[in-house]
């Protein structure tokens, strides 16, 4: 298994979320599989999310942490 940076993590959360997204307009889903959908959509928006953070604030805590 390859080392994925956060941005490459991102990257892939976005091709999910828009994969999920597709498949919860498509109308061969049934209502119960949308539910589960959405909160799986939920949950990768939400991933997405706390990474972003972590790019944008977290930054101070990498560099003093992780050795490059």
């Amino acid at each position: 298994m390859e080392n994925l940076t956060l941005t490459q993590t991102i990257k892939e959360l976005q091709i999910w979320i828009e994969n999920c997204q597709f498949d919860l307009t498509s109308d061969w889903i049934e209502e119960s599989d949308k539910r589960e959908m959405q909160q799986q959509l939920q949950n990768l928006l939400i991933a997405k999310a706390n990474l972003e953070a972590i790019i944008n604030t977290g930054g101070q805590i990498f560099s003093s942490s992780i050795s490059k």
